[in-house]
């Protein structure tokens, strides 16, 4: 009987050698099926975890389609705030705006208040200026009309001043008639004796005023001074009145000019100084000592107002009896030659009528003449 050796050169027994191979068989055969049941769950947690990768990747999917759609909405939640924002803007800027007009207006508003108040106090004073104006006497003369009528007028009789030139004349006649007449026959032959001269006849067009606007304001620095006495010449009344209205005590002040006005008798203050005026018309009556003549008399004194055209409107209208003579040479005496003119147009059968009044300026002067109303 033969025995096998094993590595290490020593004899084996064939019987045990099998028992050992059976034996590492089984081992190994256990060694596998540890292995498959590795392997088995080695494949059971692959596939969990392709299913986990796969279950992740659609979340994450989900997730980025999610964070996306916050992102536009975000965006566009970011763009309507920015437009909101704009109109907002806008239509604070628009109501700014609109405040300030309102403001402007209200600048306005309180600048035409302002001149308003302004003007009633100017005319409140002018008011008060005319009810302490001198007052007029009015007679009753004597006229009266049957027509009545419900409304005051003032009679403001104008003069009109006309210039003629040298080598003209100015006729006036009685009859509307003549002088119509004398005009429509243009040119006239006046007879000097033995000689005769060629002149025209051309209507008188008088400028006359047919609108006038005054403005009236009262003088910060004159007064008016009425009722002024007469027992004094005007040098001594106005040197006594100057020395009365620059006392301080008086209520006055320097003067710098003093006036006296021929046509009405009153007078006229001027001071240096603004508010004197002012002063002395608060008191409007002022009794004043004449040292001298041991004399006093009370004195009324009023505001001053300056009157200023601001528009005037000038029209002309053709004299009707009045004819201008123009080409007249300076070949005579002006006596005679006016003397030759009156009797020229004095005959009817020149054209001529009744002459009211006939002038004649010779060649190198001038002169004016006066219009009224007839």
């Amino acid at each position: 009987m033969e025995f096998s050796k094993n590595k290490w050169g020593l004899p084996v027994n064939p019987q045990n050698q099998a028992m050992n191979e059976a034996s590492q068989l089984q081992i190994l055969k256990q060694e596998i099926e540890k292995c498959k049941g590795r392997y088995n769950l080695m494949s059971k947690d692959k596939d969990d975890l392709f299913r986990a990768k796969l279950e992740f990747e659609d979340l994450t999917a989900k997730y980025n389609a999610q964070i996306q759609m916050y992102q536009r909405n975000s965006e566009a939640n970011k763009s309507g705030t920015t437009i909101q924002d704009l109109n907002m803007q806008e239509k604070l800027n628009e109501e700014e705006k609109k405040i300030e007009n309102v403001i402007k207006q209200q600048n306005t508003v309180k600048e035409k208040l302002t001149k308003l108040r302004e003007q009633k106090t100017m005319l409140e004073r002018q008011v008060k200026v005319s009810s302490c104006m001198p007052e007029k006497k009015w007679v009753f003369a004597g006229q009266e009309t049957e027509k009545i009528k419900q409304e005051v007028k003032f009679d403001v009789k104008p003069k009109i001043q006309y210039p003629i030139k040298g080598g003209c004349a100015l006729i006036t006649f009685d009859d509307v008639k003549v002088a119509s007449k004398i005009l429509e026959m243009g040119y006239h032959k006046i007879e000097l004796g033995e000689c005769s001269i060629n002149i025209e006849a051309h209507p008188v067009k008088l400028p006359t005023v047919e609108e006038i606007e005054i403005q009236t304001k009262v003088c910060k620095y004159r007064v008016l001074v009425s009722d002024v006495p007469k027992f004094l010449p005007t040098d001594q009344l106005l040197d006594k009145l100057e020395l009365h209205f620059s006392k301080f005590k008086n209520n006055g002040g320097e003067v710098d000019n003093i006036e006296f006005l021929e046509d009405s008798g009153n007078v006229v203050i001027k001071f240096v100084d603004c508010g004197v005026a002012e002063n002395l018309t608060n008191t409007e009556f002022h009794r004043v000592t004449f040292r001298g003549c041991d004399k006093t008399a009370i004195l009324r004194v009023s505001p001053f107002i300056n009157g200023e055209i601001v528009h005037i409107k000038v029209n002309e209208v053709i004299s009707k009896k009045s004819v201008l003579l123009t080409g007249i040479p300076d070949i005579l005496d002006e006596e005679q030659l006016k003397d030759f003119l009156e009797i020229h147009f004095q005959k009817l059968r020149n054209g001529g009528g009744e002459v009211d009044a006939i002038t004649y300026v010779p060649q190198g002067k001038s002169a004016l003449a006066w219009f009224e109303t007839d």
